[in-house]
């Protein structure tokens, strides 16, 4: 392999399918053969890959979003900075100082840029957060927004600057960068399916399900990305003919099922991985089976050797 680590991005078009289970424990597997490996949690409105791994999140960074502050006593009233506002943040009548509008602002420092006064000063306010932590000799960066806030996409951003600036380090050399994105189509999961190598949506055997990986399908082909589908709770029943028949009519390939097990519940329970390393007198239920089969195919699929 090039010094370039293969990234995986988890992702599914709703939520409760089971993609942070599925990026968790593929973490989980390539960590046990060896392979030094960084997990991604990109879900910032609902970041929970620490649980399931059984650690807490710890130290922070601040991220940051600029909003703009008007020095009254420089300022001419001369309107500029709101006449040039694409997104309107800025309000001015007439002869008067104009007024911020904070929640259309888009941080892009135009105003701050252009004002022939200077009466414009950079002032900020923290959106969200970055952590930076080790759980079970996985690397784990997590991008949270902070409550209240709608920036998510300033998180994700911050976010994966501190990927690259890991995958980048000379002294780190990741074999797998696995991430973990939000539920849906949107801008924030656009950003993360773009980074990776291969993706992979996680669905389950429902309407919904369905109609939620042809929404995220369309976008992963958009951006021209190989993927494969992974079936969570596989075995569920009502629906799951008829969602068989159409993943088939589709044309999407199936990297691997994972049925309904109740060992799955117990190590969410016990925030212990499932794929974490098993002891001999252990039994091995379907769920650890199916993931064990999975990874297998996914080396293969992504022809995957060790940094």
């Amino acid at each position: 392999m090039a010094n370039k680590p293969k990234i995986i991005c988890v992702t599914g078009g709703k939520g409760g399918t089971g993609k942070t289970l599925v990026a968790v424990n593929l973490a989980i597997m390539f960590k046990n053969e060896g392979f030094k490996t960084l997990l991604v949690d990109g879900d910032s409105e609902n970041p929970n890959t620490y649980l399931l791994l059984g650690g807490k999140l710890g130290k922070r960074e601040s991220v940051l979003f600029f909003k703009p502050l008007i020095n009254e006593e420089k300022c001419t009233k001369c309107g500029i900075c709101a006449d040039n506002c694409v997104p309107h943040a800025l309000l001015h009548i007439k002869d008067s100082i104009p007024i911020p509008i904070l929640a259309v602002c888009s941080g892009c420092k135009l105003c701050f840029k252009i004002c022939p006064a200077v009466a414009i000063e950079p002032d900020y306010k923290t959106v969200g957060w970055v952590y930076n932590i080790t759980i079970r000799d996985i690397d784990l960066l997590v991008g949270e927004l902070k409550p209240g806030e709608a920036r998510s996409a300033t998180v994700i951003e911050a976010l994966l600057a501190k990927v690259d600036n890991k995958i980048n380090n000379i002294g780190e050399k990741y074999d797998i960068v696995i991430i973990d994105t939000a539920p849906g189509a949107h801008c924030d999961v656009e950003e993360l399916i773009e980074k990776a190598d291969y993706v992979i949506p996680v669905t389950e055997p429902t309407k919904f399900g369905l109609s939620d990986l042809i929404r995220i399908n369309e976008l992963i082909s958009l951006l021209h990305k190989d993927f494969k589908v992974i079936i969570n709770r596989s075995t569920l029943l009502g629906y799951k003919n008829q969602f068989f028949n159409e993943i088939k009519n589709l044309k999407l390939e199936i990297l691997g099922n994972i049925p309904l097990d109740d060992e799955v519940v117990n190590s969410y329970c016990a925030g212990v991985p499932l794929m974490e390393n098993k002891k001999a007198h252990e039994e091995i239920g379907p769920a650890y089976q199916a993931f064990l089969k999975i990874y297998e195919t996914i080396k293969e699929w992504i022809k995957f050797e060790k940094n």
